[in-house]
């Protein structure tokens, strides 16, 4: 058990198994569903390099060990659970808005310049909202996570305003030279949620995987007293930003495909938090309850079809 857990937590090799797993599991899920479509190759390929991005996020902040790849390697298994073969239009840009908006709210510890940086990362979320119209009613709280920067005064506040305003702006400009103006009336028709939609199995199975991540992780964030302070308020910025995501999903699951890669890349980066420093046995040992819950997770879609069969 030991050397299991050693081996995942400090190991690169467990990484690249994991992104190794993943194709396999996005091959056979592809074969079963007759979908080998352009756009699902390249959402593949933006999940593998989101993987690498990751990793490079979590060095530069100080989020986890130089030297291992945990934060990967949970990334990969999460998406190895329900792997997306059929992704709707513009699931993609939604998994690199997200990210991005993110890393630049990262990078505005303590600034005191730091409005460029909010108009910026709002900017990207008013994007994301105008490509979905009820993603208005909750990705704007993600400038609550300003707050862990020490960043988010009335000047921050009204340049994410701004930025968060400025797609509709520059939208509602063209249509106007255009005279297409009649288009706005039903755009923000479509502002209240419609509860269509569920989400399935598999999706279900991933969300359980990000709580059985985060939960733990999540409370040796908030519990370490040792951990470098802009550490510790990048972790409590990627937790306001997971609770965020997480809460979309739930209600707008119509949409799960494009929000879950960052709920799970979110997550991932918490969850090794719990495996970071001293080594206790208690944590190798939710390590392989992890591991024996993830191979249940993935084992689930082949023990429904015997059952039913």
């Amino acid at each position: 058990m030991h050397k299991i857990a050693h081996f995942i937590v400090h190991s690169k090799a467990a990484a690249y198994i994991a992104a190794l797993l993943y194709i396999a599991m996005w091959g056979v899920r592809s074969v079963q569903a007759a979908s080998f479509s352009l756009s699902s190759c390249l959402l593949l390929l933006l999940t593998l390099g989101m993987g690498y991005v990751m990793m490079c996020m979590v060095r530069e902040f100080s989020l986890g060990d130089v030297k291992g790849a945990l934060p990967a390697t949970f990334f990969f298994m999460g998406c190895t659970i329900a792997p997306v073969v059929s992704p709707l239009r513009g699931d993609g840009i939604q998994f690199i808005l997200s990210l991005a908006a993110c890393y630049t709210l990262l990078r505005t510890y303590r600034r005191r310049n730091a409005m460029g940086g909010y108009f910026l990362a709002f900017a990207l979320v008013g994007i994301q909202c105008l490509l979905v119209p009820s993603w208005l009613l909750m990705l704007p709280l993600l400038v609550l996570c300003g707050a862990f920067m020490e960043s988010l005064h009335v000047r921050t506040f009204f340049a994410a305003l701004w930025g968060l305003l400025l797609p509709y702006w520059v939208v509602g400009g063209v249509l106007f030279l255009t005279d297409r103006v009649d288009l706005i009336a039903p755009y923000f028709a479509q502002l209240l949620p419609a509860m269509s939609g569920t989400l399935g199995m598999p999706q279900l199975l991933q969300l359980s995987w990000v709580l059985l991540l985060v939960l733990p992780g999540g409370v040796a964030v908030l519990l370490n007293r040792a951990m470098k302070l802009q550490a510790n308020a990048s972790y409590r910025l990627l937790l306001v930003a997971l609770v965020v995501l997480f809460v979309a999903v739930c209600l707008l699951p119509a949409h799960h495909s494009a929000l879950l890669p960052c709920v799970l890349l979110y997550a991932s980066i918490i969850g090794a938090a719990l495996f970071a420093g001293n080594k206790h046995r208690a944590k190798h040992i939710y390590l392989i309850v992890l591991l024996s819950l993830w191979l249940f997770f993935l084992c689930q879609p082949l023990w429904s079809s015997y059952t039913m069969h």
